[in-house]
């Protein structure tokens, strides 16, 4: 619970301070008619030139947050989304290799990454990855279960033994339960 407040409070801050950044012609040219007003009668050019300068203050803001919600985000979670299918196929491999050697898939997890274990397999930071063994009732054999998220996405991607990606849906309950699950468990 502190985590969470300490950690909305930082991005409350962040953006305070972009606000400042973006709105100081704007906090400045107010602060300039006030005191004029308060100098001289005469400061009716003053106010106009505050009401421009926030106009294109609010313009220069709508711009920047089009941009960054519009490319720079949704890049990132793509190259996190890929990260993810990547160390979920590279635990695939390893966890195949394992099975030929030893006749048994292992255990993993969730652990979250910078990891490299014995056996080969590498997770990405802020990637968490959790390798179950389970029984393929349908099959008769044993199988194995992935998932994997990552820390800063929203993405959830689970692999089973036959080698199928399987993307969680953003608003099922079992994807978000899964994702809960995960990130909590590496907190």
């Amino acid at each position: 619970m502190l985590r969470e407040v300490l950690f909305t409070s930082v991005i409350v801050l962040v953006y305070a301070c972009f606000f400042i950044i973006v709105f100081a012609p704007s906090i400045y040219a107010f602060w300039f008619y006030i005191v004029a007003r308060k100098i001289s009668k005469r400061s009716r050019g003053l106010l106009r030139v505050a009401i421009i300068t926030l106009s294109l203050n609010a313009v220069i803001a709508y711009f920047l947050c089009h941009l960054a919600f519009n490319y720079f985000v949704p890049a990132r979670l793509a190259d996190n989304d890929a990260m993810l299918e990547k160390t979920v196929r590279d635990a695939l491999v390893i966890q195949e290799r394992f099975f030929a050697a030893h006749g048994r898939y292992y255990a993993l997890g969730p652990v979250r990454g910078p990891y490299q274990d014995e056996n080969g397999l590498s997770v990405d930071k802020d990637v968490v990855l959790e390798v179950v063994p389970v029984w393929d009732r349908i099959r008769g054999r044993e199988t194995f279960l992935a998932s994997a998220v990552h820390v800063w996405g929203n993405g959830l991607v689970m692999i089973r033994g036959d080698g199928k990606v399987v993307r969680g849906e953003p608003g099922s309950d079992d994807s978000s339960r899964l994702r809960r699950k995960l990130l909590n468990s590496v907190k």
